[in-house]
């Protein structure tokens, strides 16, 4: 299984920074398995939340996670974050092992 991942960056409406808190610690409002993710992570900084979502279709599903989420829980999250932007395309590095010539 090949896993990809994709990430939804967007900017904290201003003074909603609280209440974006306590809709991070209370969970995602979908059943990750249900939409074929094995992981999801937001990161929270001062002016802008990153959502991370990881699976195997991980740009579909998400895709497929906006078009049935209930319109209440996007309207909530519409109240608290604003510019969305989607990022797919990545770059990822590991360390090469000591004694491993990489040439």
């Amino acid at each position: 299984m090949s896993v990809h991942t994709m990430a939804v960056v967007a900017g904290i409406r201003p003074g909603k920074r609280a209440e974006l808190v306590q809709l991070l610690e209370a969970g995602p409002p979908f059943d990750l398995a249900q939409y074929g993710f094995t992981r999801h992570q937001a990161l929270l900084g001062e002016r802008t939340v990153v959502f991370i979502f990881e699976g195997e279709r991980a740009i579909a599903n998400v895709r497929n996670l906006a078009r049935s989420l209930p319109l209440g829980a996007m309207t909530n999250m519409g109240r608290l974050v604003e510019s969305p932007q989607v990022l797919s395309e990545g770059y990822d590095w590991s360390p090469v092992p000591s004694g491993t010539n990489s040439a």
